[in-house]
């Protein structure tokens, strides 16, 4: 595939510290590593920028934004070497893409949707509080029903301490306060967010 797409590449060379995109850039371009080193981040809420991954020869990067539904970067890239790349049109990639089969299609976008739950656990495990990992994580599952919003997949409160990077004490002291305050309701099999806003 990217001998197919090196016809409609330009080289490109960039010096380390140099950013190739940025955070709220149209996302236009496909970009493959051919040597060097580049970093994908971006910045948290607090000004802080958290590295996603690290990005080596042979990596294409600067598309799953646009697979995502995103029309602009929701992150930036910075060389950390001098780099040389190839960069394409993502037009050219997408028609690539409407080619694959079936079966290929949903692998594809199957792994797409991974890669970004994992490029946001990153973000979470890294910036947020123990109670704004728990809520994040709860707000995350729920679905809305009969106007209500429900986890209804069992979930031990040991499973939720695995997914969020806590004790499950700590979970089980939360999820008893917010119950306590009326924010939240749980019995076996199920836990509705009262109010919502309220564990945001």
């Amino acid at each position: 595939m990217i001998r197919e797409l090196e016809k409609y590449s330009k080289k490109m060379y960039v010096n380390k510290g140099q950013t190739i995109y940025q955070t709220g850039d149209p996302i236009n371009t496909v970009y493959f590593l051919s040597h060097g080193l580049v970093k994908l981040a971006e910045d948290g809420e607090d000004g802080q920028p958290v590295t996603i991954v690290l990005l080596q020869e042979g990596e294409m990067f600067g598309f799953l934004d646009r697979l995502n539904n995103h029309s602009e970067h929701t992150q930036y890239s910075v060389a950390l070497t001098d780099c040389s790349l190839l960069s394409y049109p993502v037009d050219v990639l997408l028609e690539h893409l409407d080619k694959l089969s079936a079966i290929e299609k949903a692998l594809f976008y199957s792994l797409v949707r991974q890669l970004a739950e994992a490029k946001q656990l990153v973000y979470v495990h890294s910036k947020m509080t123990v109670p704004e990992r728990i809520s994040w994580f709860l707000i995350r599952l729920a679905k809305m029903e009969n106007g209500v919003a429900t986890i209804s997949i069992p979930l031990t409160h040991e499973e939720i301490s695995y997914m969020v990077g806590c004790s499950r004490q700590k979970v089980t002291t939360y999820l008893s306060k917010w119950k306590k305050e009326g924010i939240i309701q749980y019995d076996r099999g199920y836990i509705q967010l009262v109010d919502v806003d309220q564990l945001r």
